[in-house]
Protein backbone atom coordinates (compact mmCIF):
# COMPACT_ATOMS: atom_id res chain seq x y z
CA UNK A 1 0.00 0.00 0.00
CA UNK A 2 2.69 2.36 0.75
CA UNK A 3 4.40 1.67 -2.34
CA UNK A 4 1.44 1.97 -4.64
CA UNK A 5 1.08 6.00 -2.51
CA UNK A 6 4.58 6.49 -3.51
CA UNK A 7 3.44 5.58 -7.18
CA UNK A 8 0.03 7.57 -7.07
CA UNK A 9 2.55 10.87 -5.93
CA UNK A 10 4.86 10.72 -8.67
CA UNK A 11 2.40 10.40 -11.43
CA UNK A 12 0.47 13.62 -9.98
CA UNK A 13 3.88 15.76 -9.88
CA UNK A 14 4.50 14.52 -13.07
CA UNK A 15 0.73 15.46 -14.32
CA UNK A 16 1.29 18.89 -12.47
CA UNK A 17 4.97 19.58 -13.96
CA UNK A 18 3.64 18.71 -17.13
CA UNK A 19 0.26 20.77 -17.16
CA UNK A 20 2.88 23.40 -15.36
CA UNK A 21 4.96 23.04 -18.61
CA UNK A 22 2.79 23.68 -21.06
CA UNK A 23 1.15 26.58 -19.56
CA UNK A 24 4.58 27.91 -19.70
CA UNK A 25 5.31 26.98 -22.90
CA UNK A 26 1.30 28.83 -24.13
CA UNK A 27 2.26 31.57 -22.16
CA UNK A 28 5.73 31.63 -23.84
CA UNK A 29 4.21 31.47 -27.73
CA UNK A 30 1.81 34.27 -26.58
CA UNK A 31 4.23 36.61 -25.45
CA UNK A 32 6.39 35.64 -28.38
CA UNK A 33 3.94 36.76 -30.87
CA UNK A 34 2.97 39.52 -28.86
CA UNK A 35 6.35 40.58 -29.56
CA UNK A 36 6.27 40.07 -33.01
CA UNK A 37 3.51 41.94 -33.95
CA UNK A 38 4.73 45.53 -32.60
CA UNK A 39 8.35 44.95 -33.60
CA UNK A 40 9.17 46.59 -36.79
CA UNK A 41 8.24 44.96 -40.21
CA UNK A 42 11.29 42.84 -41.76
CA UNK A 43 12.50 44.71 -45.08
CA UNK A 44 12.63 43.02 -48.28
CA UNK A 45 14.14 44.93 -51.23
CA UNK A 46 13.90 42.03 -53.92
CA UNK A 47 15.53 44.43 -56.65
CA UNK A 48 18.52 44.35 -54.07
CA UNK A 49 19.07 40.80 -54.44
CA UNK A 50 16.91 40.21 -51.16
CA UNK A 51 14.37 36.94 -50.71
CA UNK A 52 11.05 37.23 -49.03
CA UNK A 53 11.53 32.99 -48.94
CA UNK A 54 14.80 33.98 -46.20
CA UNK A 55 12.66 36.45 -44.83
CA UNK A 56 9.77 33.94 -43.76
CA UNK A 57 12.30 31.31 -42.67
CA UNK A 58 13.21 34.24 -39.53
CA UNK A 59 9.73 35.51 -39.06
CA UNK A 60 7.65 34.48 -36.06
CA UNK A 61 3.36 34.78 -36.10
CA UNK A 62 2.37 38.11 -35.74
CA UNK A 63 5.33 39.39 -37.96
CA UNK A 64 4.99 41.72 -40.99
CA UNK A 65 6.95 41.53 -43.65
CA UNK A 66 6.90 44.41 -45.97
CA UNK A 67 8.30 43.99 -49.75
CA UNK A 68 9.55 46.39 -52.35
CA UNK A 69 10.77 45.61 -55.97
CA UNK A 70 10.18 42.69 -58.62
CA UNK A 71 10.50 39.08 -57.03
CA UNK A 72 11.28 36.33 -59.02
CA UNK A 73 10.52 33.67 -56.41
CA UNK A 74 7.63 30.89 -55.05
CA UNK A 75 7.06 31.07 -51.40
CA UNK A 76 5.48 29.01 -48.99
CA UNK A 77 3.90 30.18 -45.61
CA UNK A 78 3.05 28.15 -42.56
CA UNK A 79 3.50 30.45 -40.01
CA UNK A 80 0.41 31.49 -38.88
CA UNK A 81 -0.44 35.43 -38.54
CA UNK A 82 1.96 36.60 -41.00
CA UNK A 83 1.47 39.69 -43.48
CA UNK A 84 2.85 39.95 -46.77
CA UNK A 85 2.99 44.06 -47.74
CA UNK A 86 4.09 44.91 -51.53
CA UNK A 87 2.43 48.76 -50.75
CA UNK A 88 0.64 48.47 -53.72
CA UNK A 89 3.83 48.06 -55.64
CA UNK A 90 5.40 44.99 -55.35
CA UNK A 91 5.62 41.95 -58.26
CA UNK A 92 6.10 38.52 -57.05
CA UNK A 93 6.66 36.92 -60.07
CA UNK A 94 6.94 32.88 -60.08
CA UNK A 95 9.25 33.22 -63.58
CA UNK A 96 7.25 30.96 -66.07
CA UNK A 97 3.89 28.45 -65.39
CA UNK A 98 4.35 25.35 -65.27
CA UNK A 99 2.57 22.80 -62.73
CA UNK A 100 -0.91 21.65 -61.31
CA UNK A 101 -3.39 24.02 -59.74
CA UNK A 102 -1.12 23.61 -56.39
CA UNK A 103 2.05 25.29 -57.41
CA UNK A 104 1.50 28.60 -56.40
CA UNK A 105 3.55 31.61 -56.87
CA UNK A 106 2.34 31.91 -53.02
CA UNK A 107 1.19 28.72 -51.07
CA UNK A 108 -0.41 29.36 -47.98
CA UNK A 109 0.19 25.77 -46.75
CA UNK A 110 -1.87 25.15 -43.42
CA UNK A 111 -1.55 28.86 -41.65
CA UNK A 112 -4.15 30.92 -40.52
CA UNK A 113 -4.53 34.66 -40.16
CA UNK A 114 -2.09 35.24 -43.24
CA UNK A 115 -2.40 38.49 -44.77
CA UNK A 116 -1.42 39.01 -48.36
CA UNK A 117 -1.65 42.89 -49.55
CA UNK A 118 -0.20 45.10 -52.03
CA UNK A 119 1.27 42.87 -54.55
CA UNK A 120 0.95 42.03 -58.01
CA UNK A 121 1.45 38.27 -58.27
CA UNK A 122 1.73 36.75 -61.55
CA UNK A 123 3.26 34.10 -64.46
CA UNK A 124 2.93 31.19 -62.15
CA UNK A 125 1.20 27.98 -62.31
CA UNK A 126 -1.28 29.42 -59.76
CA UNK A 127 -1.15 32.51 -58.02
CA UNK A 128 -2.17 32.06 -54.77
CA UNK A 129 -3.02 28.55 -53.48
CA UNK A 130 -4.31 28.05 -49.71
CA UNK A 131 -4.74 24.51 -49.02
CA UNK A 132 -5.17 22.39 -45.80
CA UNK A 133 -7.39 24.21 -43.87
CA UNK A 134 -5.35 27.50 -44.46
CA UNK A 135 -7.27 30.94 -43.48
CA UNK A 136 -6.31 34.03 -45.69
CA UNK A 137 -6.83 37.28 -46.75
CA UNK A 138 -6.04 38.97 -49.92
CA UNK A 139 -6.07 43.15 -50.23
CA UNK A 140 -5.36 45.10 -52.92
CA UNK A 141 -3.90 42.79 -55.09
CA UNK A 142 -4.10 41.92 -58.90
CA UNK A 143 -3.26 38.48 -59.37
CA UNK A 144 -3.24 37.50 -63.41
CA UNK A 145 -1.14 35.90 -66.41
CA UNK A 146 -1.15 32.51 -64.33
CA UNK A 147 -0.70 29.38 -66.41
CA UNK A 148 -3.46 27.54 -64.23
CA UNK A 149 -5.94 29.33 -61.37
CA UNK A 150 -5.53 33.07 -60.41
CA UNK A 151 -6.25 32.45 -56.49
CA UNK A 152 -7.21 28.51 -55.67
CA UNK A 153 -8.87 28.06 -52.60
CA UNK A 154 -8.91 24.07 -51.50
CA UNK A 155 -8.64 21.41 -48.79
CA UNK A 156 -11.49 23.33 -45.97
CA UNK A 157 -9.82 26.55 -46.45
CA UNK A 158 -11.09 30.04 -46.08
CA UNK A 159 -10.25 33.12 -47.91
CA UNK A 160 -11.19 36.70 -47.92
CA UNK A 161 -10.89 38.63 -50.94
CA UNK A 162 -11.07 42.54 -50.97
CA UNK A 163 -10.44 44.96 -53.57
CA UNK A 164 -8.67 42.12 -56.00
CA UNK A 165 -8.29 41.71 -59.51
CA UNK A 166 -8.43 38.26 -61.28
CA UNK A 167 -7.46 38.77 -65.02
CA UNK A 168 -5.89 36.63 -68.09
CA UNK A 169 -5.41 33.59 -66.23
CA UNK A 170 -6.56 30.39 -67.05
CA UNK A 171 -9.70 30.41 -64.39
CA UNK A 172 -9.84 33.53 -62.05
CA UNK A 173 -10.83 31.90 -59.03
CA UNK A 174 -11.32 28.70 -57.76
CA UNK A 175 -12.76 27.02 -54.59
CA UNK A 176 -13.56 23.65 -54.02
CA UNK A 177 -13.24 20.62 -51.52
CA UNK A 178 -15.32 22.33 -48.56
CA UNK A 179 -14.00 25.86 -48.81
CA UNK A 180 -15.16 29.01 -48.61
CA UNK A 181 -14.63 32.21 -50.32
CA UNK A 182 -15.76 35.77 -48.86
CA UNK A 183 -15.96 39.00 -52.11
CA UNK A 184 -15.86 42.64 -50.37
CA UNK A 185 -15.74 45.87 -51.60
CA UNK A 186 -14.44 46.11 -55.31
CA UNK A 187 -13.69 41.99 -57.07
CA UNK A 188 -13.09 42.50 -60.91
CA UNK A 189 -12.47 39.16 -62.12
CA UNK A 190 -12.27 39.35 -66.49
CA UNK A 191 -10.59 37.94 -69.81
CA UNK A 192 -9.66 34.60 -68.22
CA UNK A 193 -9.09 31.65 -70.61
CA UNK A 194 -11.99 29.53 -68.86
CA UNK A 195 -13.99 30.36 -66.73
CA UNK A 196 -13.98 33.48 -64.12
CA UNK A 197 -15.20 31.20 -60.99
CA UNK A 198 -15.35 27.83 -59.99
CA UNK A 199 -16.76 27.03 -57.11
CA UNK A 200 -17.22 23.07 -56.28
CA UNK A 201 -17.28 20.15 -54.03
CA UNK A 202 -19.39 21.57 -51.10
CA UNK A 203 -17.93 24.92 -51.12
CA UNK A 204 -19.43 28.41 -50.54
CA UNK A 205 -18.69 31.81 -52.71
CA UNK A 206 -20.61 34.72 -50.26
CA UNK A 207 -20.98 37.86 -52.02
CA UNK A 208 -20.73 40.45 -48.64
CA UNK A 209 -20.71 44.46 -49.53
CA UNK A 210 -19.26 43.74 -53.10
CA UNK A 211 -19.18 45.37 -56.27
CA UNK A 212 -18.51 42.14 -58.63
CA UNK A 213 -17.87 42.21 -61.73
CA UNK A 214 -17.44 38.81 -63.43
CA UNK A 215 -16.95 39.82 -67.01
CA UNK A 216 -15.76 38.94 -71.00
CA UNK A 217 -14.09 35.52 -69.25
CA UNK A 218 -13.97 32.62 -72.24
CA UNK A 219 -16.53 30.32 -70.86
CA UNK A 220 -18.60 30.73 -68.13
CA UNK A 221 -18.89 34.10 -65.66
CA UNK A 222 -19.91 31.83 -62.65
CA UNK A 223 -19.82 28.32 -62.42
CA UNK A 224 -21.21 26.17 -59.58
CA UNK A 225 -21.16 22.49 -59.38
CA UNK A 226 -22.80 19.97 -57.45
CA UNK A 227 -23.63 21.34 -53.54
CA UNK A 228 -21.97 24.08 -53.99
CA UNK A 229 -23.63 27.58 -53.07
CA UNK A 230 -23.51 31.25 -54.51
CA UNK A 231 -24.77 33.36 -51.53
CA UNK A 232 -25.97 37.13 -50.61
CA UNK A 233 -26.69 36.31 -47.52
CA UNK A 234 -29.09 38.58 -44.99
CA UNK A 235 -26.07 40.19 -43.12
CA UNK A 236 -26.57 44.96 -42.82
CA UNK A 237 -22.69 44.31 -44.69
CA UNK A 238 -24.26 42.54 -47.84
CA UNK A 239 -26.95 44.88 -48.48
CA UNK A 240 -26.20 46.55 -51.56
CA UNK A 241 -24.46 44.33 -53.13
CA UNK A 242 -24.13 43.37 -57.32
CA UNK A 243 -22.70 40.42 -58.84
CA UNK A 244 -22.16 41.45 -62.62
CA UNK A 245 -21.82 38.35 -65.24
CA UNK A 246 -21.58 40.02 -68.42
CA UNK A 247 -20.29 39.26 -71.88
CA UNK A 248 -18.68 35.54 -70.99
CA UNK A 249 -18.21 33.58 -73.92
CA UNK A 250 -21.06 30.40 -73.21
CA UNK A 251 -23.06 31.42 -69.69
CA UNK A 252 -22.93 34.49 -67.33
CA UNK A 253 -23.90 32.27 -64.38
CA UNK A 254 -23.98 28.69 -64.26
CA UNK A 255 -25.65 26.60 -61.37
CA UNK A 256 -25.62 22.51 -61.80
CA UNK A 257 -26.52 20.88 -58.79
CA UNK A 258 -25.88 24.41 -56.74
CA UNK A 259 -27.77 27.48 -55.73
CA UNK A 260 -28.17 31.18 -55.73
CA UNK A 261 -29.18 32.25 -52.30
CA UNK A 262 -30.59 36.26 -52.53
CA UNK A 263 -31.54 37.56 -48.97
CA UNK A 264 -29.91 40.44 -48.67
CA UNK A 265 -31.51 43.66 -48.96
CA UNK A 266 -31.31 45.75 -52.55
CA UNK A 267 -28.94 43.42 -54.05
CA UNK A 268 -28.51 43.12 -57.92
CA UNK A 269 -27.91 40.09 -59.97
CA UNK A 270 -26.69 41.26 -64.29
CA UNK A 271 -26.32 38.66 -66.96
CA UNK A 272 -26.58 40.09 -69.84
CA UNK A 273 -24.99 40.32 -73.37
CA UNK A 274 -23.58 36.16 -73.26
CA UNK A 275 -25.27 33.65 -75.08
CA UNK A 276 -26.83 32.16 -72.02
CA UNK A 277 -27.62 34.79 -69.23
CA UNK A 278 -28.09 32.03 -66.40
CA UNK A 279 -28.12 28.56 -67.24
CA UNK A 280 -29.20 25.86 -64.77
CA UNK A 281 -28.39 22.70 -66.13
CA UNK A 282 -29.17 19.74 -63.79
CA UNK A 283 -30.55 19.99 -60.27
CA UNK A 284 -29.71 23.71 -59.96
CA UNK A 285 -31.54 26.50 -58.20
CA UNK A 286 -32.10 30.13 -57.58
CA UNK A 287 -33.63 30.85 -54.00
CA UNK A 288 -34.63 34.46 -53.85
CA UNK A 289 -37.93 34.47 -51.90
CA UNK A 290 -38.23 37.83 -50.00
CA UNK A 291 -38.28 40.15 -52.57
CA UNK A 292 -35.48 42.16 -51.44
CA UNK A 293 -33.04 41.28 -54.68
CA UNK A 294 -33.03 42.62 -58.82
CA UNK A 295 -32.03 39.96 -61.57
CA UNK A 296 -31.63 41.74 -64.94
CA UNK A 297 -31.35 39.39 -67.45
CA UNK A 298 -31.01 41.03 -70.67
CA UNK A 299 -29.66 40.81 -73.95
CA UNK A 300 -28.73 37.10 -73.81
CA UNK A 301 -29.35 34.95 -76.74
CA UNK A 302 -31.44 32.51 -73.82
CA UNK A 303 -31.98 34.41 -70.62
CA UNK A 304 -32.67 32.36 -67.91
CA UNK A 305 -32.02 28.04 -69.12
CA UNK A 306 -33.48 25.71 -66.87
CA UNK A 307 -32.88 21.94 -67.27
CA UNK A 308 -33.54 18.74 -65.82
CA UNK A 309 -34.92 19.20 -62.39
CA UNK A 310 -33.71 22.31 -62.02
CA UNK A 311 -36.25 25.55 -60.69
CA UNK A 312 -36.11 28.69 -59.25
CA UNK A 313 -38.40 30.79 -56.32
CA UNK A 314 -37.99 34.50 -57.31
CA UNK A 315 -40.37 36.84 -55.75
CA UNK A 316 -39.98 40.30 -56.98
CA UNK A 317 -37.08 41.91 -59.21
CA UNK A 318 -37.15 39.85 -62.00
CA UNK A 319 -36.69 41.82 -65.32
CA UNK A 320 -36.01 39.08 -68.48
CA UNK A 321 -35.63 41.30 -71.76
CA UNK A 322 -34.64 41.91 -75.52
CA UNK A 323 -33.15 38.15 -75.33
CA UNK A 324 -33.39 35.46 -77.82
CA UNK A 325 -36.07 33.58 -75.57
CA UNK A 326 -36.44 34.61 -72.83
CA UNK A 327 -37.47 31.73 -69.55
CA UNK A 328 -36.92 28.87 -71.45
CA UNK A 329 -37.64 25.25 -68.93
CA UNK A 330 -36.90 21.82 -70.49
CA UNK A 331 -38.27 18.53 -68.21
CA UNK A 332 -37.57 21.36 -65.20
CA UNK A 333 -38.43 20.78 -61.40
CA UNK A 334 -40.69 23.76 -59.56
CA UNK A 335 -40.39 27.18 -61.26
CA UNK A 336 -42.13 29.84 -59.06
CA UNK A 337 -41.97 33.33 -60.28
CA UNK A 338 -43.79 35.74 -58.15
CA UNK A 339 -44.08 39.59 -58.95
CA UNK A 340 -44.59 42.16 -56.08
CA UNK A 341 -45.50 45.75 -56.22
CA UNK A 342 -42.69 47.05 -53.84
CA UNK A 343 -40.72 45.19 -56.94
CA UNK A 344 -42.57 44.20 -60.13
CA UNK A 345 -41.25 41.50 -62.48
CA UNK A 346 -41.39 41.36 -66.27
CA UNK A 347 -40.82 38.56 -68.88
CA UNK A 348 -41.04 41.11 -72.22
CA UNK A 349 -39.88 42.01 -75.72
CA UNK A 350 -37.45 39.04 -75.97
CA UNK A 351 -37.09 38.34 -79.73
CA UNK A 352 -38.49 34.58 -80.25
CA UNK A 353 -40.91 34.08 -77.58
CA UNK A 354 -40.80 35.10 -73.66
CA UNK A 355 -41.52 31.92 -71.44
CA UNK A 356 -41.50 28.70 -73.57
CA UNK A 357 -41.97 25.80 -71.14
CA UNK A 358 -41.92 22.12 -72.15
CA UNK A 359 -40.85 18.31 -70.85
CA UNK A 360 -42.79 18.17 -67.72
CA UNK A 361 -41.97 21.61 -66.30
CA UNK A 362 -44.35 22.70 -63.40
CA UNK A 363 -44.65 26.32 -63.06
CA UNK A 364 -46.28 28.83 -61.25
CA UNK A 365 -46.23 32.37 -62.41
CA UNK A 366 -48.06 34.94 -60.37
CA UNK A 367 -48.73 38.71 -61.44
CA UNK A 368 -45.71 39.34 -63.56
CA UNK A 369 -46.09 40.65 -66.85
CA UNK A 370 -45.45 38.14 -69.65
CA UNK A 371 -45.26 38.93 -73.29
CA UNK A 372 -45.66 35.38 -74.74
CA UNK A 373 -45.93 31.76 -73.64
CA UNK A 374 -45.46 28.39 -75.54
CA UNK A 375 -45.86 25.02 -73.50
CA UNK A 376 -46.04 21.47 -74.82
CA UNK A 377 -49.01 18.87 -73.79
CA UNK A 378 -46.66 17.61 -70.86
CA UNK A 379 -46.41 21.09 -68.99
CA UNK A 380 -48.24 21.40 -65.51
CA UNK A 381 -48.66 25.51 -64.78
CA UNK A 382 -50.95 27.46 -62.41
CA UNK A 383 -51.02 30.95 -61.62
CA UNK A 384 -52.35 34.68 -63.15
CA UNK A 385 -50.32 33.02 -66.83
CA UNK A 386 -50.57 29.87 -67.52
CA UNK A 387 -49.90 27.55 -70.65
CA UNK A 388 -52.24 28.74 -73.78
Amino acid sequence: MFAKRILLAFIIIGAMATVAGAQSETETNTAASAEATHLPPIRVDCDAGQKIGHALQLARPGRTIRVTGTCKERVTITTDRLTLDGRGRAILDGAGGTGTDFDGVVIINSASGVTITGFTIQNGASGIVGQRGAAFAVRNTIVQDNAITGIVVADSSTADLTDCTMQRNRAGLDVFTGSSAILRRTINITENVVDGVEVNGNSVLEIRGATVKINNNHEFGLIAGPGSQVALFGFDESKGSTLTANGNGVAGIGLGGSNLTVFASNTTISAENNPIGIFLPADGSITSPFGRGTFLIKNNGIGLNFGEGSGAIIVGGLTVQNNGTGVLADAAGALTLVSIPSNPSSITGNTDVDVNLSFGTRSTINAVAVGTIICDRTVLSRGTTVCP
